[in-house]
């Protein structure tokens, strides 16, 4: 009875053995799947955000101009920073100069010695430099080339057949002369110069007030700032019977630095906005119809869009 008692606990004991077994090993193929499952679902998610990296950069090739940093200028002053973006498509020759001017310090320390209100702030040595090859006088480069990537965006300008931007930079355009060029909107930053067309060298302005459209075509235009127009905005003013020049600048005029690039180590990158912004593009449409519930008085609509007032926005994190 006992050698069958103990058999009878032996079978259960065996069972038991196996069913233990059967769930270790159920366990570990668990274990073995999930895993697998785990790396299969890190998969699809790098996957996926791979597929969205390449879809966000797809949308900002399409919606802004990614600014080369080759391209931007810091200028530091008394209230802050300004960045400035260059386009060498405009006036290759005057963008070189800059350039090189920035790069050898040219500015460093020199003054925004004319600011009138409302027109522009010219900054530079006020040509109290000694006169060297570096800083010879330049020939204008009032129009360019027509970019096929220029796009149109008013026919109905009074200062030009068209307007439009090239990668964000306002331009005015003649596709029967095959001729563009930069426009003063405010922001713009151009080479001053005598009344001869060929003395810019070293002295240069940046818009900061409404646009002087009068002056297109016949400028020598660099760029356009990208940020810093509130820190232009506080610049002293000199007299208006003195044409805006500041006889004795202080240190709230001076340039005290000058770099290319821009000055954020983290590696800040800029954008312009393209027209082709869906944001942009419901900025314009409602500048042409007043389709918003502000306006009353509609009769004259569609209006012409002024580009300089219906500006491409600028930014450092893109959106769509």
């Amino acid at each position: 009875m006992i050698k069958n008692l103990l058999h009878s606990l032996s079978v259960p004991s065996q069972i038991s053995a196996l069913a233990v077994s059967l769930c270790v090993a159920f366990l570990g193929l668990s274990s073995v799947s999930s895993i697998a499952h785990a790396k299969d679902h890190e998969k699809s998610h790098e996957a996926t955000q791979i597929k969205e990296k390449l879809l966000l950069d797809t949308d900002i090739t399409n919606k802004w101009y990614k600014v080369p940093t080759k391209h931007t200028v810091t200028l530091e002053t008394h209230y802050g920073d300004v960045v400035i973006a260059l386009n060498p498509a405009l006036a290759p020759h005057h963008v070189k100069r800059f350039r090189k001017l920035i790069k050898t310090d040219f500015y460093q320390q020199e003054y925004f010695y004319r600011v009138v209100d409302g027109f522009v702030a010219q900054g530079g040595s006020n040509e109290s430099h000694e006169p060297s090859p570096e800083t010879s006088n330049l020939q204008a480069e009032f129009i360019a080339p027509l970019s096929a990537s220029a796009v149109v965006i008013e026919e109905n300008d009074m200062f030009a057949p068209a307007t439009g931007f090239l990668n964000g930079f306002p331009v005015g355009m003649d596709k029967a002369r095959n001729e563009m060029w930069a426009l003063h909107c405010p922001g713009t930053v151009a080479f001053a110069r005598n009344s001869e067309k060929d003395t810019a060298s070293t002295e240069f302005y940046i818009v900061i007030g409404q646009a002087p459209r009068h002056l297109d075509r016949n400028m020598s235009v660099l760029g356009r700032v990208l940020d810093g127009m509130d820190v232009l905005q506080q610049l002293p003013r000199g007299p208006i019977e003195n044409s805006g020049v500041i006889e004795v600048p202080s240190d709230k005029s001076q340039i005290k630095n000058s770099a290319l690039g821009n000055k954020d180590t983290s590696g800040k990158q800029y954008y312009i906005q393209l027209p082709s912004h869906p944001e942009y593009q419901k900025r314009m449409k409602t500048g042409q119809t007043l389709d918003n519930s502000f306006f009353h008085d509609k009769i004259y609509s569609p209006r012409p869009i002024d580009v300089c007032y219906y500006q491409t926005k600028t930014s450092s994190t893109p959106w769509n």
